[in-house]
């Protein structure tokens, strides 16, 4: 594999600039289109790394180069990944919430962690970020995380916060061999190409199949804000540290208040009791043993909604110069999308 030196010819003094290269895993999620859209943006030359299965008609509208691989297969990436590149953005992961995928989600979230770490070494990249999650720090149970809370993803119950945690385990590893490294933990994330959460919560409000509201209340921001603090943490972040990124701290009632003032539809405002929620994500769970489809609502979802997370982005704010913007803006610009892609 060639050197990462990717170069662009000034036409009036024929002088030579070389432009930064990143590599991006999980170039088709969420996330990864707006990091990669940002980084083209600000005149990076992307490699995108995508599975052949994926779905790339998002990925097919950016100035990327695409190249294919998995980080379940080291010497795919050891073939895609240049020498000396850059950065590498570590943003693959699995986010299902279902019992029955766990041994999966480890296999991608932890084992796909320690070989981007191999191959970051291996290729002397100059910095990896590495998308984590505030389920890395566990449940919050309503006190205010920061990065010096201990995590307490183990004793969670929730197969995806320990995975994620066990996956900065290995970032950490890497650093002690010498990689330069930094880990970023989003929040809740909402705006244009989310397929999943968003459309789900429009959906439901606008057919009328949404009666109550869960009780507990999150922390949300906008995926653009999220996508350019990964970037900047290539030139600002500090080797080995986290950096959490929150925004909005909202219950679940001022987020369907939010999407139906959008929608112009009647807000359910009837609590949703976990004890309820609990049995409908059980009778939900036994049907999934006769389709073998995850279930709309699992016992970890259940948890997730009765949480109340508190998220300091102090140090993001600070450091990266974070910032995100209001529950309305997040939503409308999801709704735009939406009915742009006549999703809703």
């Amino acid at each position: 594999m060639t050197d990462a030196t990717s170069t662009i010819e000034n036409e009036s003094d024929k002088t030579v600039e070389r432009k930064k290269v990143a590599f991006v895993t999980g170039s088709t999620g969420f996330l990864g289109l707006h990091i990669v859209k940002q980084l083209a943006d600000d005149g990076w030359d992307v490699l995108a790394l995508r599975r052949c299965t994926s779905r790339t008609s998002d990925l097919d509208k950016l100035a990327a180069r695409q190249v294919e691989g998995d980080v379940l297969n080291k010497e795919s990436l050891e073939i895609a990944v240049p020498d000396n590149v850059d950065a590498i953005f570590h943003v693959a992961a699995d986010t299902s919430m279902w019992e029955k995928k766990n041994e999966w989600q480890n296999r991608v979230n932890i084992e796909g962690a320690r070989n981007v770490v191999e191959i970051a070494l291996k290729k002397n990249a100059g910095r990896l970020i590495h998308t984590s999650s505030i389920g890395a720090y566990g449940k919050t149970e309503g006190v205010e995380i920061s990065e010096a809370v201990p995590s307490r993803a183990m004793e969670s119950g929730i197969n995806y916060y320990r995975s994620k945690f066990l996956a900065e385990q290995e970032i950490h590893k890497g650093i002690a061999k010498g990689l330069d490294a930094v880990i970023m933990n989003p929040c809740q994330i909402v705006g244009p190409l989310d397929y999943n959460y968003t459309p789900l919560i429009f959906q439901n409000l606008k057919s009328g199949a949404m009666k109550g509201i869960p009780q507990g209340s999150s922390v949300l921001g906008h995926v653009r804000d999220y996508a350019k603090a990964h970037v900047t943490a290539y030139d600002k972040g500090r080797t080995g540290e986290n950096y959490l990124l929150g925004g909005v701290h909202a219950s679940f009632q001022d987020v369907f208040n939010t999407v139906g003032a959008i929608l112009h539809v009647k807000t359910p405002t009837a609590p949703l009791p976990k004890p309820l929620l609990s049995f409908a994500a059980f009778v939900l769970g036994k049907i999934s043993l006769f389709t073998n489809k995850e279930p709309l609502l699992t016992p970890e979802k259940v948890t997730l909604m009765n949480d109340k997370m508190v998220v300091s982005s102090k140090k993001a704010e600070d450091e990266l110069g974070f910032t995100t913007c209001t529950l309305q803006e997040m939503f409308m610009d999801s709704y735009q999308w939406m009915q742009r892609e006549q999703i809703i």
